[in-house]
């Protein structure tokens, strides 16, 4: 689980602009909800293994992540600060399973993907000024995940495919709609989904991460699903607003692609 708003930035300002294999299936899966608070998550300590889906909220006053990790039989979220304490990097037994970039204030996107059983923690490596992230202000959760919901993935309204160097996105449709996020590259791909606020520009935006997200957000990071790995899918259910232009984006391997919703 590595710290990730570096690699967020870099692609914002660029922009000029967990995984189960892909099919489709029922509309009536388990539901988690995960809220981002400033600096804690408030969601349940058990989950329900299968095919989960997740609620994203961020009630806190400034963006968060979700990043999403599992820790190996026996080890704990107390090992984990133990361990970064020490090295000041992930241990080999927290395995990052890819979760929701970052998100502005007041934004909700939902996440339907497959959790085995096991221990899982949500952290925020988001930086908080002063040399510190909000992990050491407390953002980090655990919980555990156990059986299985028996439920099926849902079916999609559309599917954006990341390829080698591109995106392949679909025309989508104003309102709630569920994406298949669909990884057919030879390498694991992120889906980071945002959109400027009228009138603002990359300008804005810079200068809105180099003050620390200071004042308004001139753009909605709206999360979606960091790095998964080749020949998988997870689900976003979202809502997007007529006429206006949205950007999927892999900084790690710099493709972007924009689309404007009719």
């Amino acid at each position: 689980m590595p710290p990730r708003a570096p690699r967020l930035l870099a692609g914002l300002l660029a922009v000029s602009l967990l995984a189960l294999p892909g099919c489709g299936g029922g509309d009536d899966e388990q539901t988690v909800t995960v809220e981002g608070q400033d600096y804690s998550y408030n969601m349940p300590d058990q989950v329900e293994g299968g095919v989960v889906t997740m609620d994203f909220v961020n009630q806190g006053a400034v963006p968060h992540e979700f990043a999403l990790g599992r820790l190996d039989e026996g080890k704990t979220l107390a090992d984990l600060d133990e361990a970064l304490k020490s090295s000041g990097e992930p241990p080999s037994w927290a395995h990052d399973i890819a979760g929701v970039p970052a998100m502005t204030p007041g934004e909700e996107i939902s996440i339907t993907r497959d959790l085995k059983p096991g221990t899982y923690a949500f952290v925020c490596f988001i930086p908080a000024g002063k040399g510190k992230t909000h992990y050491d202000l407390g953002m980090k959760k655990q919980f555990s995940v156990s059986g299985d919901t028996g439920e099926e993935p849902p079916e999609p309204d559309g599917v954006i495919t990341a390829r080698e160097d591109s995106f392949d996105v679909p025309q989508v449709e104003a309102g709630s709609q569920t994406l298949e996020l669909r990884n057919a590259a030879s390498g694991p791909r992120e889906f980071n989904l945002l959109t400027f606020e009228p009138g603002k520009t990359v300008a804005d935006a810079r200068k809105w991460f180099q003050s620390g997200f200071s004042g308004t957000p001139p753009v909605q990071l709206l999360g979606a699903m960091q790095s998964i790995p080749p020949g998988t899918s997870v689900f976003l259910t979202a809502d997007f607003e007529s006429g206006k232009t949205y950007y999927v984006s892999d900084q790690e391997n710099g493709i972007r692609q924009r689309f404007t919703v009719p």
